[in-house]
C-alpha cells in the first residue's frame, strides 16, 4: 500500500486486503507491508533484499483506475494490471520471473565451466578464471589428492549422463570418467 495523506489510508489498505485474498484463493503467498513509520522506498528495498520476486503496488490513483502496479523484481519493469485480471496476471508474471531467474543461472553456471585437455591449463584456469574445471578422471584418488594438494581444486560434481573419456588430466592414464574441479572459496 502506498499513501501519502491519513485519509488515503484507509481505502489503501482495504483494497490492498482484497487483492491479498483473491491471490490467496489462486495460492498465491502474498503479504501486505502496512507497517507505520517506514516509507514505502524502505519497504521496496527490504523485501527485495528478502528475495520477493514480485511486487505489488496499490494507491489512490491505482484504485481509481482499477489497477495495481506489479513489479518484477529481476528486470525492474513495471507493468500495469487490470484489478479484475490480478490473479491471472500475477500467475504469468511469477512464472515469467522464475523462467527468466533460471535461464540467468544456466547461463551463468555454463560460462563457469571450462573443459581442459592438460595439466597445464587446469592450473591455469583454477588460478586464473575460477569456477568450474570438467576434465577426465582415472578414478584414483591418489591424482584426486595431488590435484588437491597443488591447485586446492577436488572434484566437486561427478555427472549422471557420462561423457567421452580422454586421458586422466593429472597422470594421463586412461580415463574412467568425466568430472568438474573447483575450488571452495
Amino acid at each position: 500500500p502506498i499513501y501519502y495523506k491519513s485519509n488515503e489510508k484507509k481505502t489503501v489498505l482495504k483494497e490492498s486486503e482484497k487483492v491479498k485474498a483473491v491471490l490467496q484463493k489462486s495460492d498465491i503467498s502474498t503479504v501486505v507491508d502496512d507497517r507505520e513509520g517506514y516509507t514505502p522506498g524502505w519497504k521496496f528495498n527490504e523485501w527485495e533484499m528478502k528475495g520477493v520476486p514480485l511486487r505489488i503496488e496499490i494507491g489512490p490513483r491505482d484504485i481509481k483506475n482499477e489497477q495495481v502496479i506489479a513489479v518484477r523484481r529481476d528486470t525492474n519493469e513495471k507493468i500495469i494490471v487490470k484489478s479484475k485480471n490480478v490473479a491471472l496476471a500475477v500467475e504469468k508474471l511469477l512464472d515469467s520471473v522464475q523462467r527468466n531467474l533460471y535461464k540467468k543461472a544456466k547461463q551463468s553456471l555454463e560460462k563457469s565451466i571450462s573443459s581442459v585437455k592438460s595439466y597445464d591449463e587446469f592450473k591455469k584456469i583454477v588460478k586464473d578464471k575460477g569456477g568450474f574445471v570438467k576434465a577426465s578422471w582415472c578414478g584414483e584418488s591418489h591424482c584426486e589428492l595431488q590435484i588437491k594438494d597443488e591447485t586446492g581444486a577436488t572434484i566437486r560434481i561427478i555427472p549422471f549422463k557420462k561423457e567421452k573419456v580422454s586421458k586422466c588430466i593429472y597422470c594421463n592414464k586412461v580415463g574412467k570418467e568425466v568430472v568438474y574441479f573447483a575450488r571452495a572459496y
